[in-house]
């Protein structure tokens, strides 16, 4: 008898696991040690050396070339950077090891300039195709590929596309024939691998890819990026999701497998080869999508209907013209679509005809639609202007709700409430301002010095035309009592995020973590444009006044209040918050899941993936967690909540891999 419950124990086990989509075990570990050790002075010039690497700036296989950069190949330390360290030693990966070199950051930087990088050459053995990885942090990813076509096995192959001189630290890179697959994923099926990357307080974190044969987005945190990958589930919960080949322009409609051990792709209808920019679905599976293309000034818009299986139901095309929908040319034009009670919401930001000042100025819209006829119902007018980012959903009684990010009419983040009857709209929070640093405007018209954010060093002016935002916007969820709305915003060291004096390009605040909470019915409060009143905030955080010049001098106030920040990230060097995104869980409590970044000079550099769970009132029910380098995500791409599981959309270019990241939640 003991033996049987044993065995029936263990036999329940193994079906528990066998049914359980997640159970896949964890990430393939790729490790580096190294045998010899050199420094490369990096004295070989790429042209008039007949393709050869001198000795000096071998090691191994690999050696360092100087590029051609206008007019030489410089190598004297004048215009480019010497002595790089590199350690010669082996990438092992179970019983697979494969040539691998770490390179350090030079130690003899550029005496004037840095105009001619250095690249790696590499002596491959066999001509064959290669491709070349680079093991951080236990990860790997693909950095090149050289084809068998520019192998001369007698000496090195130039790999421009592996720059060295811009390391910081060390970076590792392995050479791999392409014909041996390897991966730090394990394989589930014929097109499909996953493991689990990290296990938190939150849940459990897993990554799935699926190969694809297009050319795929890549993640991206550009401000005009529009969105790339449309997750959905239907009433049985099933998980699938629309994308767009970037070269072909074919839309697919990827099924996934419920234990994400694979997925079926169909071609959706795209005769116009136009660009994909919203898709939603409705709950019968339906799918609905929107879609731009056309030449300048003649831009066509048209929404698509197809059933639950993706086959075509009917198209139907949108008046563009100035007196219509004023759409000038098909552009990247930010955009999200929602379905609810037999009606489709549009939010959408795209370039304007020319008005009467000879310009195509920018601006948001909201449109409304019948989910049968795709009939237009609604013209909702201008949401913002500028509008520089949306999001979309619906509340309890179906209405639609959105946010989008105004730069100056208004200028804040911007929530509405709307259907095909009218439209609510109110700024829940708004930030600093950069001023004219000269006294005449590009108007011509001469304004007084603002003395209250001048100093010694910097003189500004009693006007502004700045299309900066300091902040971005990260989701809007309804509780019981308000709506939460979540955003990355710029609070100065002292919590303002109204302070004119820290406002440019040049700001030296970073990114937080904020939100506030607000009143269902915010038509109702007496909040006005940019100032937002006590009696439209619920959440209890900064409050502060200020207010800024017009572009033609006129003082606009504004009022912060009830503003509360999560994350409190000090300087921009270090870590600064972007592409937050927010989803309401089964216990209705809200995941925050965020990337970080930090600047380098004028750039700025991914640095790490973290999530957190406040409660309903915002509260802080489980902090910050870090998500691993494994969990990347585009600026504006949603989360998807399909039971206790959150999904994340993302991609790998250089892979042709679709990808999930699930959290499975505790």
């Amino acid at each position: 008898m003991k033996y049987y419950f044993k065995h029936r124990l263990w036999l329940l086990l193994l079906i528990a696991i066998s049914c359980d989509g997640f159970a896949q075990a964890g990430l393939n570990k790729f490790t580096f040690s190294g045998n010899e050790t050199k420094v490369l002075p990096g004295k070989t010039p790429e042209r008039g050396n007949d393709g050869k690497v001198k000795p000096e700036d071998m090691i191994g296989r690999l050696g360092l070339v100087s590029l051609f950069y206008q007019n030489a190949c410089y190598t004297d330390g004048r215009y480019n950077h010497n002595n790089f360290k590199v350690v010669k030693g082996k990438v092992k990966a179970g019983k697979n090891s494969f040539d691998a070199y770490t390179i350090y950051e030079p130690t003899k930087k550029a005496q004037k300039f840095l105009a001619s990088r250095h690249c790696v050459a590499y002596k491959f053995p066999k001509r064959q195709n290669y491709i070349v990885y680079r093991l951080q942090n236990g990860k790997i990813d693909q950095v090149a590929t050289v084809e068998a076509s520019q192998i001369t096995t007698n000496k090195p192959t130039k790999i421009k596309a592996l720059k060295v001189s811009n390391i910081k630290g060390s970076k590792v890179y392995f050479f791999v024939p392409s014909k041996t697959k390897i991966s730090s994923f394990q394989q589930l099926s014929a097109n499909a691998e996953g493991a689990k990357i990290k296990s938190t307080p939150v849940g459990e974190v897993y990554k799935y890819r699926f190969d694809v044969k297009a050319q795929l987005y890549s993640i991206d945190n550009r401000y005009n990026r529009p969105r790339a990958y449309f997750l959905l589930k239907n009433v049985s919960n099933q998980v699938s999701m629309v994308w767009q080949d970037k070269k072909s322009k074919a839309i697919y409609y990827s099924r996934f497998q419920a234990d994400f051990k694979g997925q079926k792709s169909v071609r959706l209808l795209n005769r116009a080869k136009a660009e994909l920019l919203a898709v939603t679905n409705d709950a019968q599976g339906n799918l609905y999508y929107l879609t731009c293309w056309g030449t300048k000034g003649n831009a066509k818009l048209a929404l698509t209907k197809t059933n639950a299986s993706g086959r075509f139901i009917k198209m139907k095309n949108y008046d563009t013209a100035k007196k219509g929908l004023n759409i000038y040319s098909k552009g990247y034009h930010l955009a999200t679509l929602k379905v609810s009670k037999g009606k489709i919401a549009l939010m959408i930001a795209r370039t304007m005809h020319k008005s009467g000042d000879g310009l195509n100025h920018q601006g948001g819209i909201a449109v409304v639609f019948d989910a049968n006829t795709l009939a237009q119902l609604k013209y909702l007018g201008q949401t913002s202007g500028h509008s520089f980012d949306n999001y979309l959903t619906t509340n309890q009684e179906g209405k639609f709700l959105a946010l989008d990010l105004g730069d100056n009419y208004p200028r804040g983040v911007h929530l509405h409430r709307f259907d095909e009857t009218g439209r609510r709209s109110q700024v829940v929070y708004t930030f600093k301002t950069q001023h004219g640093s000269r006294a005449v405007s590009p108007a011509g018209r001469k304004y007084d010095l603002y003395a209250e954010i001048s100093s010694k060093d910097k003189k500004y002016y009693k006007w502004s035309n700045d299309n900066g935002t300091y902040s971005k916007l990260g989701g809007l969820i309804e509780v019981n009592d308000g709506y939460l709305v979540f955003f990355t915003g710029e609070p100065s060291p002292t919590g303002k995020s109204l302070d004119n004096s820290r406002a440019g390009y040049k700001s030296p605040d970073p990114r937080n973590v904020g939100f506030v909470k607000v009143r269902k019915d915010f038509e109702k409060s007496s909040s006005r444009r940019n100032f937002v009143s006590d009696d439209l905030v619920l959440s209890r955080g900064k409050s502060e006044i200020g207010g800024f010049y017009t572009f033609g001098g006129r003082f606009s106030k504004q009022r912060n209040t009830g503003v509360v920040w999560l994350t409190s990230y000090r300087t921009r060097a270090k870590a600064s918050a972007r592409n937050l995104k927010a989803a309401k869980l089964p216990n209705n409590k809200v995941l925050l899941v965020w990337e970080t970044e930090r600047k380098e000079g004028y750039r700025t550099k991914y640095q790490g993936t973290y999530m957190m769970v406040i409660g309903a009132n915002g509260q802080v029910v489980n902090p910050p967690v870090s998500l691993g380098q494994h969990v990347r995500f585009n600026r504006r791409d949603d989360l998807l909540v399909v039971g206790n599981k959150v999904l994340i959309p993302a991609s790998n270019v250089a892979e042709n891999k679709l990808e999930l990241v699930a959290i499975k939640l505790r």
